[in-house]
């Protein structure tokens, strides 16, 4: 009797050294399973880290080049700066750059009403609201505190629930017109790549402005009976050719301090992507001084525009050292 307990504790013993052995094996298996997938794991973010990194240097050489050549004093081998795409095409990896004088944008706090009320109309066909936009607007950057008609002074945004009131200043950033009353994200997103603070100038530089800018105003300006030769010449399919070297054609620009919205997006092989978008002043006259100011920095917020298939017709091949050919 005693031996057969014997033999039964001992095939207890072995049946539970066995249970124990398989959840060991089973332990060790998830510590490795865990171990070897927390490394793929860390490997593919040390090699997304790398790639983006790579991108957003090849995103600064982008800039770089294109502070060069903005500064070339030779009229054919300066860049464009009116909203010309330039392409910079590597062995796995493109760059692409845009350059916009800020003359070529509107100034909202120099520009004058038929242009902003010009520049506002392409967001809405609404009658009411544009005069509400227009409105709003000026009486946000004059000094006074008497509404406009259909503006906003303290007591509309009092009535409208705002814990703030207008400025009655020039405006600081392109940011601070989403506070103005009825400057929704939507409109100002829309407005935004064609507005600026750094120009300075009431009137749109038709020589340097985007061809998208010009046809968002063009048809109310000439609605407005404001007619210019130069913006129907810009504006019309035939004047296209012609028209597309005229910002290199005056040798001053390489002598004056310019200021410039230079725009930066990258793509790798692997699909990794970077973009830059900098607000540049640029000056070639005093060598004591910097020859350029960054003025503002985005990093990394805007979509791969400059990739669209729309703007293949737009771009510019660099080749030969920086040379641009059509």
């Amino acid at each position: 009797m005693n031996s057969t307990l014997r033999t039964q504790a001992a095939h207890r013993q072995r049946g539970l050294a066995l249970v124990i052995v398989i959840w060991i094996l089973t332990l060790l298996s998830l510590m490795a399973g865990s171990f070897a997938l927390s490394m793929r794991r860390e490997s593919s973010v040390a090699g997304a880290l790398k790639n983006n990194a790579q991108a957003l240097a090849l995103a600064e050489t982008g800039l770089n080049i294109a502070q060069f050549m903005l500064q070339q004093a030779d009229p054919e081998r300066r860049w464009h700066a009116d909203g010309s795409i330039y392409r910079i095409p590597g062995n796995d990896s493109e760059i692409r750059v845009r350059i916009i004088a800020e003359s070529g944008k509107v100034d909202i706090n120099a520009a004058e009403e038929p242009l902003l009320k010009a520049l506002i109309s392409s967001v809405s066909d609404d009658k009411k609201l544009q005069q509400n936009l227009l409105d709003a607007l000026l009486d946000w950057r004059d000094a006074d505190d008497d509404p406009r008609p259909q503006g906003a002074e303290k007591k509309q945004y009092r009535q409208a629930g705002l814990a703030y009131q207008p400025s009655n200043q020039p405006f600081q950033s392109l940011e601070e017109l989403q506070l103005v009353l009825g400057f929704n994200a939507e409109i100002f997103e829309q407005l935004q790549p064609w507005i600026t603070i750094y120009s300075g100038q009431a009137e749109l530089n038709l020589q340097r402005a985007p061809s998208e800018l010009l046809e968002m105003v063009g048809d109310n300006l000439k609605a407005q009976n404001i007619h210019d030769v130069y913006l129907d010449k810009r504006l019309s399919e035939s004047a296209a050719a012609d028209d597309s070297t005229a910002d290199q054609t005056d040798p001053a620009l390489a002598d004056e301090e310019q200021t410039y919205t230079i725009m930066v997006q990258t793509l790798l092989e692997d699909q990794a992507t970077a973009a830059i978008e900098a607000v540049v002043r640029i000056q070639n006259q005093d060598p004591s001084q910097a020859p350029y100011q960054i003025l503002d920095w985005k990093q990394g917020q805007q979509v791969l525009a400059l990739f669209d298939s729309a703007k293949e017709s737009q771009l510019i091949t660099v080749q030969d050292e920086f040379t641009n050919q059509h």
